[in-house]
Parts: structure tokens; sequence; C-alpha cells
């Protein structure tokens, strides 16, 4: 039970998600903004229950067997992690606009006017379930749960306290454009282009971090 202090960095690094945030502000700028945006928030949620109650089942099954064999995937799981998001980290920075360009936004970004309750929950399960940086965040999370053999209610709560943590800033700009007010609605447009201009960046120095984390956390097990 002495590594679920480690669920908090994992919950932040689920949070920090520049592409998901711009959906969200672009649902919320368009015309049926207000129906959408809960709806988008609840099926991204959704992915990430599911990917932390799998990684918890996947880890209490595999605990219950030999302690060094658990010990041993868990090590592999972090090599693994660390590795994937060195990668992650060197395609995120080649692939930032060069040479003065303006950074373009993803496809979908403009279809989001006409966006539906239906479309809306269809995004946010693409968004969730194809995030690069947040499923394995959330499976670590889940198996750092299993692992530590907690009562049954008390891993379920533990699990969802994880995904809606990591899914909180979607929550923020669905309730502040509640106020309506033109300098809001600026202030979230701003907002939107300034995430889409500087992807490549936050995304480049989230996976770094990510990696540094996991290798450190290999060094320790291993020095233990």
């Amino acid at each position: 039970m002495n590594d679920l202090h480690n669920l908090l960095p994992l919950a932040v690094g689920m949070l920090l998600s520049p592409l998901p945030i711009v959906a969200i502000v672009a649902i919320v700028l368009a015309p049926r903004g207000r129906s959408c945006a809960p709806v988008y928030t609840a099926a991204y949620t959704l992915v990430a229950v599911a990917a932390t109650g799998l990684g918890a089942l996947g880890a209490a099954r595999a605990s219950a067997s030999t302690g060094p064999a658990a010990q041993m995937v868990s090590l592999i799981l972090a090599i693994v992690l660390g590795l994937g998001f060195t990668v992650f980290a060197v395609v995120s920075w080649l692939s930032r606009p060069k040479d003065g360009k303006p950074a373009t936004g993803p496809k979908w970004l403009a279809a989001i006017d006409s966006v539906t309750p239906l479309s809306a929950a269809g995004l946010g399960l693409v968004m969730a379930a194809t995030n690069t940086k947040n499923i394995p965040l959330e499976l670590k999370a889940g198996a750092l749960i299993g692992e530590a053999h907690l009562a049954p209610l008390a891993a379920v709560g533990l699990c969802l306290a994880v995904a809606v943590a990591g899914s909180l800033l979607l929550v923020v700009p669905a309730l502040i454009q509640l106020t309506g007010t033109a300098r809001v609605l600026s202030a979230l447009q701003s907002l939107k282009s300034q995430l889409i201009t500087h992807n490549a960046a936050m995304m480049t120095v989230l996976f770094a971090i990510l990696a540094a984390n996991e290798l450190a956390q290999v060094i320790h097990r291993l020095a233990a």
C-alpha cells in the first residue's frame, strides 16, 4: 500500500492533456455547447475509469501469485513506460512547427461547431482511448491500486477518484462558460489558440517528465 502515494503524480500527468482541453473548449464555444460539454466530459472520464479498473484487476490477479513474479511484472511495466514516454517525447518534439510556421489544429476541430450530444460522446471516447499519454498512466494507476490489496469498495472508489481527478480540467471550461460573458468567451478562445500553438512543446515536456519519473522508479526498484 506504500506505493499509493504515486497516484498523485499519475493523476497530475493525466490532468495535463492539451488536445482534450482544446476539444472541450471548442465544444463549449459551439452553439450546443451547454448540452454537449457534459456528455463529452462524461465519455472521456468513462474511458479513464475503465482503463484504471482494468489495470487494477490485472494487477490484483498478478500480485495474488508469487511475490517475486509480481515485482518483476511491475519492474518490466516501469521500464516499458519509461522507454515509451521517452520515444513519445522525441516524436512530440520532432512534430513541432518549424521555421516559424503556425501550428495547425487537428482536422476534427473544424467540425466542432456542428457538434451534437452523440458526436460529443463519440469524440470523448475516441480522445480518451487514443490518448498515448493517459492510457498508460491510467493502467499504471490501476496497477498500483490492485497491488495494494484494498477492500473492493475502496479499490473501486480510488479508481473513480483517480479517473475523475485526471479529467478535472475538462470540467472547468464548462463551468466557466455558464457565466456567458463576452470576456470569458474571449479568454476561452485565446486558451484554445494557445494550446494548439504550444501543444508539441507541452507534450514534449510532459512526456520527458513522465519518462524521468518511470526510470527513477526503475533505478529505485533495482537498487532495493
